[in-house]
């Protein structure tokens, strides 16, 4: 093969791989964890060949949270302010908490009549879908957090193809049949062998959110897209090409699928990078074994007296802790406290034996991966049901922050650091997960490589194609009662009439 042979097969390949490229636009609600794991899944998207823009507020735009250089950001909302402070200070979640105020799906209210208007600004600013148009989005990636429902009458009004991801599945919103005796609804936190009255509960939830979609406008499309024919919110969600869900059947339960969606566990793991600076010299100090504990990526400000609680157990361990914790913290030999830590790397390295944490979903799947029993602590949101989850799978325990004493809190995470029953359960799923799923995010960039070629009509349902009465059976129910009621009329008539017959016989003979 002559040289020039080979360059022309090269100029070849290279023009396919250009013809093959598609522009993204990704659109995460605007907080930050959501805008990371979107970037780790746009990185994926790059390295398939396509060109990706991410959505990014302006308050989060300096927070160097996509550390991926070949991603474009598109900067929106200047006028937002800090939407993350905003929301946690409006429905005050932690202040709830710590003041031991039930948390309930009411509470939610505010939050839901917050993310509308934040939408709303979103969708009137037409400098921010002038930038979105220059880059000729292919596809858009938009996130199923209920709360910005809203914001899918944006590709419907562009006519540009959209898939759906997310945290988790929603049967409702993905027109998957479900079982509400056996699979637990979004917001709802009941156990995972439902007794009689939280079945009773799960039907009424059920047939609310079919019913009625508490989270978006039925005028959605007629203020933003006037020009388009009518559809609710739900109608057009049924058009994605595909769905993507951040869970999976090992950490989460078994529940109803369908072909066009996709369960990818969660995007922010990875393997562990070593440890440098004074955390690697600590761990490797640690003859005894490290616990690590951190609450997440969010400012959790514990209460003094929480703290002190914490403080006193964790110098009760028979382990060293580092301990993610805002502000300062006197030095003291069994504790490393930073206001930062390399989570990850921390819980794959193999002197690590147990994850103190809140719950949420990213902690959970790190410390999956990695095979680390985790003492689950929840706050607020999805953690309670996190934590449940974690103590049902066998995965390790969970508290009350608020009530447990140092006492008890050195039991527990002893009794997870020892008991190797924990570490066995956990690691098991961990070698399940990483043959199963590999790496989420190039999981979920291959899948939307996938429909991004091949478009995702062949996977999707009939029932994702038909009106919610035809779904739920209803003209067929109406159809059957009307046959039934029609056959009783008649036996009832039939009776009737050889009662009558009777009687005039009877008559007669007398």
């Amino acid at each position: 093969m002559t040289s020039e042979t080979i360059l022309r097969l090269c100029s070849l390949t290279m023009l396919s791989a250009v013809c093959l490229a598609k522009n993204v636009v990704l659109l995460p609600p605007p907080m930050s964890s959501y805008i990371i794991y979107h970037a780790n899944i746009g990185q994926a998207l790059i390295e398939l060949g396509h060109n990706v823009s991410l959505c990014v507020p302006e308050y989060l735009s300096n927070k160097e949270l996509v550390p991926h250089k070949r991603i474009n950001i598109i900067r929106y909302g200047e006028h937002l302010g800090d939407v993350q402070a905003k929301i946690l200070k409006s429905i005050d979640l932690r202040g709830q908490f710590w003041q031991g105020k039930p948390q309930t799906f009411l509470s939610r209210f505010p939050l839901i009549h917050m993310f509308k208007e934040l939408v709303h600004e979103v969708l009137s600013d037409s400098k921010f879908l002038a930038a979105i148009q220059e880059h000729k989005p292919e596809l858009f990636i938009i996130d199923n957090l209920m709360y910005i429902r809203n914001i899918l009458v944006l590709p419907y009004k562009l006519g540009i193809p959209f898939s759906l991801i997310g945290s988790f599945s929603d049967s409702v919103l993905g027109g998957i049949p479900f079982h509400p005796a056996s699979e637990p609804l979004v917001l709802e936190y009941a156990s995972y062998n439902k007794t009689f009255f939280e079945r009773v509960k799960a039907v009424i939830m059920s047939l609310i959110f079919l019913s009625y979609d508490l989270f978006s406008d039925a005028d959605v499309v007629s203020r933003y897209a006037p020009e388009k024919a009518y559809m609710t919110i739900r109608d057009i969600a049924l058009k994605a090409e595909i769905f993507i869900a951040e869970t999976d059947h090992i950490l989460d339960y078994p529940r109803t699928s369908l072909p066009n969606t996709k369960l990818i566990g969660g995007s922010s793991v990875g393997e562990a990078k070593p440890l440098s600076g004074e955390v690697k010299k600590f761990v490797e100090e640690s003859s005894r074994g490290v616990a690590v504990v951190s609450f997440g990526g969010y400012d959790v400000n514990l209460p003094d007296d929480i703290r002190s609680k914490m403080e006193t157990a964790f110098q009760n361990l028979n382990l060293n802790v580092v301990w993610k914790i805002n502000g300062t913290f006197e030095k003291q030999d069994k504790i490393l406290a930073l206001n930062w830590i390399p989570q990850n790397d921390l819980l794959g390295h193999p002197k690590t034996t147990v994850f103190i944490s809140h719950c949420g979903k990213n902690g959970q799947y790190e410390a999956l991966y990695h095979g680390v029993p985790i003492l689950c602590l929840p706050m607020f949101f999805d953690q309670f049901y996190n934590s449940e989850r974690i103590f049902v799978k066998g995965f390790g325990q969970y508290a009350d922050i608020r009530d447990i004493t140092p006492d008890e809190l050195v039991r527990l995470i002893q009794e997870i650091a020892d008991d190797t029953k924990f570490r066995a359960n956990i690691q098991k799923a961990s070698k399940i997960f990483r043959e199963l799923y590999k790496i989420p995010s190039k999981e979920a960039a291959f899948w939307l490589d996938h429909v991004m070629k091949y478009g995702g009509d062949y996977m999707r349902s009939s029932g994702q194609k038909m009106p919610l009465y035809q779904f739920l059976l209803l003209d067929v129910i109406a159809f059957l009662l009307c046959i039934l009621i029609i056959a009783i009329y008649l036996v009832l008539y039939v009776v009737k009439l050889c009662c009558y017959r009777f009687r005039i016989i009877k008559v007669k003979n007398d």
